[in-house]
């Protein structure tokens, strides 16, 4: 039952079988994806919208926590600035109104307190009785008030609501908007300013391009649909897909509960984009398959099954592409990215799950005609004769082409060099947008709305109760000032002057720090006691031993606040004291901080991304090649797109950061497309450039249209009033356009100039077609299960008469016949010297289609015998680690692969059977009797001898090799001896017998002779030999020595024994003589 289970589950996971299931139950899958899409259509109301300037901070960064360490230590509270303009703000009459102003703000919830002129006055005129001269003469004589709650002019003054840590932003925002509302027929100018300000405006952006921007995508897409199909059912089929996704999606992602924020509203353009390309791929196979169908009597149906056969593995292949290439972006450390990234890929699932079950029976209702309308179009000509001319391009003239293409290439490389990181949320909006206008206009008259914070903290507790220390400060503000960019600092060295110039009664010469400690310690009471806990706490540590300076800055650029940063920190640690420790923090410093990071965030994306391509072409292909050329066409959009954005000076934001991972997942599709298709005709014939030709004519009309299309969608982004959507959308343009000339034009180059033709090729075209058939070991395994054993190895050529290995060597591997002729040979194991030149035996002879090796790798164990090429071969190995990745990775097929090996291995032995009860006597490479068959004749003439009373001699003949022969080749010594073989037969009489009982020993058995014709024949066989040495030299040196001596045919006639009794006479004697 398991494996039944397991076979339909398998079934159905075949593009074919899945197909046909879907189509035999269209009603239901249709009824359960409406079903599906009411369901998730159903939380969409929920969605709710959060963007913040907080989006743009990576929370783990080292200057994140320093921030927040901060805060904790001096309260920091956000801050809206309400800016009030008017002819005069002392004249009485706009001073009352200020100060209606400054109550009716401190009652709006959420607001803690309220810091303003009118507060002011009221604080140090206890009485009520100054006139508003005096007031002013006042505020004059304290710098503290200068550029920070009034202008110089006297015209711009403002109102700074310090909000709760728990406000509700948008509300405070809102109340003080109908409060400048209410106030519009007033002498006063108001507009209110702020980080929150900045927040609300990315938010009410990002909701109104969320609402509009996909609505016009969709409906110029419909439009492109219908010119490209000149058909509704054709253009409905990839609009009602995109419906489904959208709803699907954003259903999801309201019941996870996670908002949209400042980058997600880029999701659904992107969606629909690329769905719609998607489908397009598949539209235009079916549209063609259909045609042919209808010639031939098919149906819609089997048009379609045909056509999700042909297309589901690329066209998830591109999807998981593309899937991974948003994936990448996880990475990255802004939070904002990755909430992209989450919601992209959740679509990108959802599109996939509808392009596996909806589109396919969508499609069959689409009727298969004969004619496809747009072929005889005048359009459709055009677009021929734009292929013909890319094919033409792409045949004829490379190096011109290539040299174009890498010269745009290197100016595009210069032009990264010039890539600047920035993140500037002001920047973000156009120049006319208010939040723009008020920014640049505080500053103007009264300073920056940025504040930058300057900690200074001790270890000794108290350090700033010492006078010394506070004017320490002083001396680092005066430094601050001349700062770019910097309009005011504030301290607590500045509050404790104007707490000294109130506490003597407002004599100007008071508005200075004192001069002694004791001095300060009282003024500090008193600062507690007039200005309050809350200004106390934002400018000093509870233990006196950490200050705060604030620096009011006009500064939104990244690159500035991390500049003005650099000068501080260098400037302390050459002029300060050096028993302070200094930290330059604030909001704004880690926003920077973090869009820094952005290029690293990015790097890692697109390597990740690039590892990514490569993995998948490569499982795709079985070939790294095809995995490396598939990543040049890739990267050539991203480098003209940073180029191009170097040299136009955009700067590499959070936005634009996205389009090196889109942009990859989106071209890798049309790659994969391509080179499906490429590699589908280049097996026909291997004419890589028919191959070409045909590829590009089937594939480039919907590669051109779905990167029209892909760039229609997002060229809609180039309307945003965000501007780093804008700078987006039209640089993802850019990009799918270049994108296609690399798809188009350079991949078709690279893969003329290199050679594809894979392992599995050559061995199905040498082995004549289907390798299972030929070689015994793949019988009965599928072409993939045969292919994913020969691709996990590479060709070994081996030339005629080389020896592949010798007995003894090492088991590494077994080899498969390709082509060629194998003797697999034995040595006599009672030769005396263990070299390969002894008594061979010739045990096999194998050829194309067998395989060799086999039990030394089993085993484990030396090989058993020494095989030698008879011929120029192919060997194709296999090793043990193969066989363990096999059993891993495709258990079935290492079933199959060891019953096959069992299945030889019994034939051997069968066949190694009859071979034993056919045992050869004679040594196959002389000729000769071996010392067995010698053994055997010798006791047959023994006995004849003995029984006819004959006497026999037997002649011992030893050859001897000079040393410096040592080097020379087995082939040679091998073709001397089988020469020597030929010569003794040719120089003996009939009546003789002679053999090769040892390497280099051969014995000779001499009937009934005297001396003298002892004597002839040993010369005989001397002439023969020393014709031998002349026909040799200089490649081998030898002698030969003959010596004689009689056989005793008494006793056992054994003739081994015989053999080894003779050798001992002769030796003895040898022996002997050597010593008279």
């Amino acid at each position: 039952m398991h494996r039944l289970n397991l076979h339909r589950m398998v079934r159905f996971f075949s593009p074919a079988e899945r197909t046909e299931a879907l189509l035999r139950h269209r009603p239901a899958v249709l009824g359960a994806i409406a079903l599906l899409t009411l369901l998730w259509a159903a939380f969409i109301p929920n969605l709710t919208f959060k963007t913040s300037v907080h989006d743009l901070v990576i929370e783990d960064l080292p200057e994140t926590a320093r921030y927040e360490v901060f805060k904790s230590i001096f309260d920091s509270e956000e801050l809206i600035r309400i800016v009030i303009k008017c002819d005069d703000v002392y004249d009485t009459l706009n001073f009352q109104k200020i100060a209606q102003l400054e109550e009716t703000s401190a009652a709006i919830p959420g607001v803690q307190r309220v810091i303003g002129l009118a507060g002011i006055r009221k604080a140090v005129d206890l009485s009520g009785s100054w006139s508003m001269d005096q007031f002013a003469k006042f505020v004059a004589g304290a710098e503290l008030f200068r550029n920070n709650l009034v202008s110089d002019d006297h015209r711009t003054t403002l109102i700074t609501l310090v909000l709760q840590a728990d406000a509700d932003q948008s509300a405070v925002i809102d109340a003080v908007q109908q409060l400048i509302i209410d106030d519009g027929d007033s002498t006063l100018r108001l507009y209110q300013i702020g980080m929150p300000l900045i927040s609300q405006a990315l938010a009410q952006f990002t909701l109104n391009d969320f609402m509009r921007l996909p609505p016009i995508t969709f409906l110029l897409i419909t439009v492109v649909l219908l010119v490209l199909f000149r058909s509704v059912i054709y253009a409905l089929v990839p609009l009602s897909c995109v419906i489904l996704c959208l709803v699907w999606t954003f259903g999801m992602v309201s019941l996870l509960g996670v908002p949209l924020s400042i980058l997600t509203m880029i999701v659904p353009v992107f969606l629909i984009a690329v769905g719609t390309a998607y489908c397009l791929h598949i539209l235009a196979e079916y549209r063609t398959i259909a045609a042919s169908a209808a010639e031939t009597g098919g149906t819609a149906i089997n048009a379609t099954t045909v056509t999700f056969t042909k297309t589901t593995l690329p066209t998830l292949l591109a999807i998981l592409t593309t899937l991974l290439g948003l994936a990448s972006l996880f990475v990255n450390r802004i939070s904002a990215i990755r909430e992209f990234a989450l919601f992209a890929c959740l679509g990108m699932l959802v599109f996939m799950i509808l392009m596996l079950t909806y589109l396919p029976v969508l499609v069959s209702f689409i009727p298969a005609r004969k004619n496809v309308p747009a072929e005889n179009t005048a359009s459709a000509s055009a677009m021929d004769r734009i292929l013909g001319w890319i094919v033409a391009l792409n045949l004829h003239h490379q190096r011109k082409t290539l040299a174009v293409l890498a010269v745009i290439v290197l100016i595009a490389g210069t032009g990264v060099l010039r890539l600047r990181v920035e993140t500037n949320p002001v920047g973000y909006f156009k120049e006319d947008t208010q939040v723009v206008q008020h920014f640049h206009d505080i500053y103007q008259h009264l300073s920056g709305s940025f504040p930058v914070n300057i900690l200074m903290a001790s270890a000794e507790e108290d350090y700033f109760e010492d006078a010394q220390h506070i004017a320490e400060i002083e001396k680092l503000q005066h430094f601050l000032d001349a700062q770019p960019g910097v309009d005011k600092t504030l301290s607590f060295a500045d509050y404790l002057k104007l707490v000294n110039y109130v506490s003597n009664k407002f004599d100007p010469a008071y508005y200075k720090l004192p001069e002694q400690s004791w001095e300060l310690r009282m003024l500090i009471n008193t600062y507690k006691s007039l200005l309050g806990k809350d200004i106390y706490n934002a400018f000093m540590g509870p233990t006196l031993s950490q200050a705060n300076i604030l620096l009011l800055t006009h500064i939104s650029s990244s690159r500035d606040f991390l500049n003005l940063r650099q000068t501080i920190l260098r400037h302390v640690d050459e002029a300060m004291p050096k028993d302070l420790t200094w930290d330059v923090t604030g909001l704004g410093i880690v926003i920077s901080a973090s869009s820094h990071h952005l290029v690293v965030g990015q790097l890692k994306s697109f390597v990740l991304t690039m590892v990514v391509i490569f993995i998948i072409m490569f499982a795709l292909f079985l070939s790294a090649k095809v995995g490396l050329i598939a990543i040049v066409p890739n990267l050539f959009p991203i480098v003209i797109n940073f180029g191009l954005m170097g040299w136009l000076g955009i700067e590499l934001s959070m936005a634009t950061s996205l389009i090196a991972s889109i942009a990859i997942g989106l071209a890798v599709d049309d790659t994969i497309h391509y080179l499906v298709r490429f590699n589908r005709e280049f097996r026909i014939d291997l004419d890589d450039r028919r191959a070409l030709k045909e590829t590009i004519f089937h594939i480039g009309r919907p590669i051109i249209f779905t990167t029209l299309t892909i760039a229609t969608g997002f060229v809609i982004l180039a309307f945003s009033g965000f501007k780093p959507t804008a700078i987006f959308g039209t640089m993802m343009v850019g990009t799918m356009l270049t994108a296609l000339v690399g798809d188009l034009v350079l991949l078709p180059i690279l893969i003329q100039r290199v050679e594809l033709v894979t392992l599995w090729d050559l061995v199905r075209i040498k082995m004549g077609g289907d390798t299972g058939l030929g070689i015994p070991l793949f019988r009965g395994l599928s072409r993939a299960e045969a292919h994913s054993i020969i691709m996990a190895g590479t060709l070994k050529s081996v030339s005629s008469g080389e020896i592949l290995f010798y007995k003894g060597d090492t088991s590494e591997s077994m080899y498969a016949i390709i082509s060629g002729h194998f003797d697999v040979i034995d040595y006599d194991p009672t030769c005396t010297l263990n070299d390969h030149e002894g008594i061979q035996k010739c045990i096999a002879k194998i050829s194309t289609g067998d395989i060799l090796g086999e039990m030394g790798l089993l085993r484990g164990a030396p090989r058993s015998a020494t095989v030698v090429a008879t011929e120029d071969s192919e060997l194709l190995p296999i090793n043990w680690k193969v066989i363990q990745r096999l059993q891993w990775l495709y258990p079935p097929t290492a079933q199959k692969f060891f019953v096959n090996m069992m299945g030889i291995l019994c034939d051997r032995v069968e066949r190694l059977t009859v071979c034993l009860a056919q045992e050869s006597l004679v040594d196959d490479l002389t000729g000769l009797k071996n010392r067995k068959g010698f053994a055997r004749c010798l006791e047959q003439e023994a006995n004849r001898a003995r029984r006819l009373g004959q006497s026999l001699q037997m002649a011992v003949i030893e050859f001897t090799f000079a040393e410096n022969n040592d080097g020379h080749s087995t082939e040679m010594k091998n073709r001397l001896l089988r020469s020597i073989g030929e010569a003794f037969t040719a120089g003996i009489r009939r009546c003789d017998l002679i053999s090769r009982i040892d390497t280099d020993l051969f014995a000779m058995l001499i009937a009934a002779v005297s001396e003298q014709e002892t004597r002839q024949i040993r010369t005989r066989l001397q002439e023969k030999i020393d014709g031998l040495k002349a026909r040799f030299n200089p490649g081998v040196d030898f002698a030969m020595t003959f010596r004689v001596a009689p056989l005793e045919v008494v006793g056992d006639l054994d003739g081994e024994k015989i053999i080894e009794q003779t050798l001992r006479k002769i030796r003895e004697r040898r022996t002997l003589r050597a010593n008279n």
